[in-house]
């Protein structure tokens, strides 16, 4: 009779199911991971926030929606017509509501000249910072200072309209003619206020640690595949690839639904398109290092597997992979150049593909070091005969 295969080494059906079960929640928690910390940094770090509206502002498409917010303002708050009568002769008041009519022209080319200044650029960073305080300080119960702005988190934007008034001097006492609430832009509403609390509480918390779990779950999957550890870690690098794919492919279904069924001013879209693609960069950049990382996983593990190129492959490096010093100096050159290439935007990211590539890089040395000799018949001098002179 022939003898039954033995199982010793291999995982059950009960630990491949395990494994499998933990891989896929890992991906999972990795997902939630990169959506709670987009959010987190995107909204509650003030020095990425204040970089962000550094990139909105610099958008031609945001630039002209901005300078057309400031010049409907300054028109519906302050009579250019009746401003310029008193400042024209007797003789020419008459001429005071054409030139007013003509004006907005001129206007209209000084607030775009404006929003292109320094000065003007750093405003819109400084309000637009203020207004990040604000929201901070409203999402963790802090909602005392409000009531200026009916219970909405607000971006005043009145002090680049003084400023776009300013320019012209027919125009008296502006700052009396503008009045506080006229030129805010609503970012949270009141009614959603309790929503957003809660929601925020959750991704702080969330954001802190799911990526240990999505790790752990990581780990645990490939510690129960005894046998099949390869194929585990080589279904974990399709998992990442996927996740990245899922998070770019979201991204872009979003942007173009905001975009397409959201805003209905034809005219408002290509700026709402540009602060859409500024925002979510972040996100974009996740998803791509996600998507990259999966791709290298997979291909290390099938570096290490048993196919006749794998094979090949890794005896074509065994002479370079014996000697430490060139090795690991080409791991960290090859390393070095990734982390410049990726955008990586958390330390842990890095953290954490330094110590899993380290450790990976260490396991192809040892199995090149097993399966090719440091010294093969082909490489050694042949013998002299007995007798002979050396």
């Amino acid at each position: 009779m022939t003898a039954a295969p033995s199982t010793t080494g291999t995982a059950s059906r009960g630990r491949i199911i395990g494994a499998r079960a933990l891989l896929v929640l890992g991906v999972l928690l990795t997902v939630v991971s990169i959506l709670s910390t987009y959010v987190k940094r995107e909204a509650l770090d003030q020095g990425q926030f204040k970089q962000t509206s550094q990139q909105l502002i610099a958008s031609p498409a945001i630039q002209q929606q901005v300078a057309a917010t400031l010049v409907d303002t300054l028109y519906a708050n302050v009579d250019v017509g009746a401003e310029l009568t008193g400042k024209l002769p007797d003789n020419l008041q008459g001429l005071a509501a054409p030139i007013a009519g003509i004006s907005r022209e001129l206007v209209d080319r000084g607030a775009q000249e404006l929003i292109t200044r320094p000065r003007a650029q750093q405003t819109f960073v400084d309000v637009s910072s203020v207004a990040q305080q604000q929201l901070i300080k409203v999402l963790h119960g802090d909602t005392k200072h409000l009531q200026t702005s009916n219970g909405n988190v607000v971006l005043d934007l009145r002090p680049l309209v003084l400023r776009l008034g300013d320019r012209f001097g027919f125009i008296n006492n502006l700052a009396d003619k503008i009045p506080q609430d006229s030129a805010q832009v609503t970012i949270l509403k009141s009614d959603d206020l309790k929503m957003a609390q809660n929601v925020t509480h959750w991704l702080e918390q969330v954001a802190n640690f799911v990526w240990i779990l999505a790790l752990a779950c990581w780990v645990g999957a490939i510690w129960l595949a005894r046998g099949r550890r390869r194929q585990e870690v080589r279904s974990l690098g399709i998992g990442l690839f996927v996740v990245g794919v899922l998070v770019l492919v979201s991204r872009w279904l979003a942007g173009k639904y905001v975009v397409d069924n959201i805003v209905q001013s034809d005219s408002v879209r290509p700026a709402v398109s540009d602060a859409w693609d500024i925002i979510t960069q972040s996100l974009a950049a996740a998803g791509w290092v996600a998507l990259s990382i999966g791709v290298l996983v997979a291909a290390g593990a099938w570096l290490v597997g048993p196919g006749e190129k794998a094979t090949a492959a890794r005896a074509s490096m065994a002479p370079f992979l014996r000697r430490a010093e060139i090795a690991w100096g080409a791991w960290v050159l090859g390393m070095a150049l990734l982390i410049w290439i990726l955008p990586i935007q958390v330390f842990r990211t890095t953290a954490l593909l330094l110590v899993l590539g380290a450790i990976g890089f260490e396991v192809l040395r040892r199995q090149v070091a097993r399966e090719v000799p440091a010294e093969s018949a082909l490489e050694q001098p042949p013998a002299p005969p007995p007798g002979e002179a050396a």
